[in-house]
């Protein structure tokens, strides 16, 4: 068999080319949002610092983030139901991404940060919707692989990177910044629309379509008592809601001092970070392509396990790292990718194979509302341990991901039946 033949027979490819539907069309338009994120965000806190944001400024604006979109997860299943799953996905997909990529582009201070961050909040009714888009005409065995996918045509956008690089290296953060944000809002923009114009209702969403019809928001919300024990009754659920917290966590204090760290303490050249984006991602796209596959015969658990350790071993690295030590930097970034592959699409596709098809827009919903609410205060808390000692939110990174290695350790018996075929 050639080269060009197994590679059209790898699992995950020949789901690519096949997958048919709203799949397709969201799978394939995903790089127009993906190139333009992976091109701002290793820059994010290192753009609002050199606009005079200190570091508490910067976990607020976080916890405002958090507050907007737990907000919005309350109401993000009954507008799912409401509007239909493609409708809702258009027009708040333009409304927290579309309008806080011109905010970025032309912010002066703090308000805008803040401003910016309330709209990029209601990107929680796009995350119910389009998910529901994107797997509700989808057989349930097959979830993975699209999950697979997504990780992959994502990881996969971050050739683009060197674009930021230039530009920061030759126009300074700033500038380099409001011009990548520009273009953000123009690529994701389109995005949108293509979706919108070639994507379908999923038949579940027709189905709560006719059933919301005539109903007010709030009269449809008025089933969420039940849907909250059904979450709460559920150890699946419970399980995955857990994981899901921590993983939010986790990523928002990474995602928000990991450049200022780098650059502030470290004393790295601020167009490094562009670099490390470039080479995580091709380590994820290798290892989900080549290794990937072969991991499937270890179950659920045991992957996760392995991956949660890493991310562990990799953040107590990143504590210890020298000033201007670029190649442990690297070697912080390898063990990160790696870990990051084990974890990350096994963690996503847990909450929507337990979830009830039926309901998957106002579960969806609800859980995201409690994983929020958990995580708001933790925005203000890293940007308050950042001010003491910038290691400091990796220490606190590092006590979650002990925990939730604990939580799998306890639960075996309840994801040995988990299946990532």
């Amino acid at each position: 068999m050639s080269i060009k033949e197994k590679f059209l027979k790898h699992p995950q490819i020949e789901t690519l080319l096949t997958v048919r539907g709203n799949p397709r069309i969201a799978l394939y338009t995903e790089p127009l949002w993906t190139i333009p994120f992976f091109l701002f965000t290793p820059f994010v806190a290192v753009y609002m610092y050199a606009l005079s944001l200190t570091d508490v400024q910067i976990g607020f604006v976080a916890s405002v983030l958090l507050f907007s979109r737990a907000i919005t997860a309350i109401f993000s299943g009954a507008i799912t139901d409401k509007l239909g799953r493609r409708r809702a996905t258009f027009i708040f997909d333009t409304l927290s991404w579309s309008i806080p990529c011109l905010l970025w582009a032309f912010s002066q201070n703090f308000w805008w940060f803040v401003i910016a961050a309330s709209f990029n909040g209601l990107t929680q009714v796009p995350h119910t919707s389009w998910i529901c888009l994107l797997v509700e005409d989808v057989k349930k065995g097959s979830l993975f692989r699209i999950f697979f996918l997504l990780h992959l045509i994502a990881h996969a956008s971050v050739i683009f990177a060197p674009i930021a690089i230039i530009l920061v290296s030759q126009l300074t953060v700033i500038p380099a910044l409001r011009i990548i944000y520009f273009f953000s809002f123009i690529s994701m923009t389109i995005k949108f629309i293509i979706l919108y114009k070639y994507g379908g209702e999923t038949e579940v969403g027709k189905t709560r379509m006719k059933e919301t019809k005539g109903m007010s928001i709030w009269k449809i919300m008025g089933g969420y008592g039940g849907i909250l024990k059904q979450i709460f009754t559920s150890g699946d659920m419970v399980l995955a809601l857990i994981i899901t917290t921590v993983f939010n966590i986790t990523g928002m204090i990474h995602g928000s001092f990991f450049g200022l760290y780098v650059t502030g303490t470290l004393l790295n050249p601020e167009f490094y970070l562009a670099w490390f984006p470039i080479i995580r991602s091709a380590v994820i796209v290798a290892f989900l392509y080549l290794v990937q596959p072969k991991l499937n015969k270890l179950g659920f658990r045991n992957p996760m396990l392995i991956g949660i350790f890493i991310f562990i071993i990799s953040n107590v690295l990143l504590i210890y790292t020298p000033e201007r030590s670029f190649s442990i930097l690297i070697v912080y970034i390898l063990l990160d990718a790696v870990a990051f592959s084990f974890v990350m699409p096994r963690s996503e596709s847990l909450t929507q194979m337990v979830i009830e098809p039926s309901e998957r827009a106002r579960i969806s919903g609800l859980m995201m509302v409690v994983v929020l609410g958990l995580s708001i205060p933790f925005g203000y808390l890293a940007g308050w341990l950042s001010y003491i000692d910038r290691r400091y939110p990796f220490l606190l990174i590092i006590a979650f991901l002990v925990v939730i290695f604990i939580v799998l350790l306890a639960s075996k018996k309840r994801l040995k039946a988990i299946k990532t075929e």
